[in-house]
């Protein structure tokens, strides 16, 4: 009896050993934020005079006491997500229970996390916006500068931080600008602004018009001697499941000039949709 017990005992044993799964995954740690404490950094520290029209931005919201700081680089596999069978490609068959204990780490690593998510009011010459961000995270964006002086502020209302820059520019600039405008709480959109013009050339992503009206990869159209007459906007694609897209796409004329202009066009995009007129504007002179 001795003899069949011990090997029933091993067997036991390794068969537990083999059915134990990777340690879990530690959570991000439970933190208390003091905003007083909090700074704003902007880079680069803009001011004086600048000939570039365009400038990248990075904003940062900086919490000194952060117990872990996101990291900054690209995500990827983690060392410790391994693939311990099946073919190569193939992530290994998780059980459900497996996938319960994963959802339940990712709902208590949101509710921690929550914290981070905040909301930056930014005035650019006179234009309002907001962004959101996460403390610890770099931001990425970018200013069209005016002939001129130009004036940008950031707040972070909660903890009162505040950044406030003026610097002038002699850059040549576009008379006429259209861009999507991305509402915070929208998210990724995609489709595609299409622009138009008087005399029948269509400006799509990618492409110079022969008159000079050019639309980049950001659905923005830039022209710097439009033509007078009627431009129309139109918007193809977009896709967000079975939901209805949020389209908003904004212009300007002679920005920051007395002759200034503005537009603002907004449509519900409906799945399934084909393309849609967002409307019209003139340039009369």
């Amino acid at each position: 009896m001795r003899r069949l017990l011990l090997p029933m005992l091993l067997c036991a044993g390794l068969g537990g050993r083999a059915q134990a799964g990777p340690p879990p995954r530690a959570l991000p740690p439970v933190y208390a934020p003091d905003p007083s404490k909090w700074r704003l950094e902007l880079t680069p520290d803009l001011g004086g005079w600048l000939t570039a029209g365009r400038r990248d931005i990075h904003i940062k919201l900086v919490d000194p006491g952060d117990p872990d700081p996101p990291r900054e680089e690209a995500e990827g596999f983690e060392e410790s997500e391994e693939w311990d069978g099946g073919e190569a490609g193939e992530p290994p068959e998780r059980t459900a229970e497996e996938l319960r204990q994963e959802r339940l780490w990712a709902e208590e690593s949101a509710r921690r996390n929550a914290w981070r998510e905040r909301r930056l009011f930014v005035w650019f010459n006179g234009t309002h916006t907001q962004l959101a961000v996460q403390v610890g995270r770099s931001c990425d964006d970018y200013l069209e500068s005016r002939n001129g002086e130009n004036r940008l502020e950031i707040l972070e209302p909660d903890s009162g931080q505040r950044i406030i820059r003026s610097w002038w520019s002699s850059a040549s600039r576009a008379r006429l600008i259209v861009a999507q405008v991305h509402a915070p709480d929208e998210g990724w959109t995609g489709g595609d602004l299409e622009v138009l013009e008087p005399n029948g050339d269509l400006a799509v992503r990618g492409r110079r018009t022969p008159s000079g009206g050019a639309l980049d990869w950001s659905n923005e159209y830039r022209h710097a001697a439009p033509s007078l007459g009627t431009y129309t906007l139109r918007w193809t694609g977009g896709y967000r499941g079975e939901n209805p897209v949020r389209i908003v796409v904004e212009a300007v004329l002679d920005g920051g000039t007395d002759s200034e202009r503005r537009w603002r066009f907004e449509r519900l995009v409906l799945p399934g949709a084909g393309p849609v007129i967002l409307g019209t504007l003139d340039v009369e002179d």
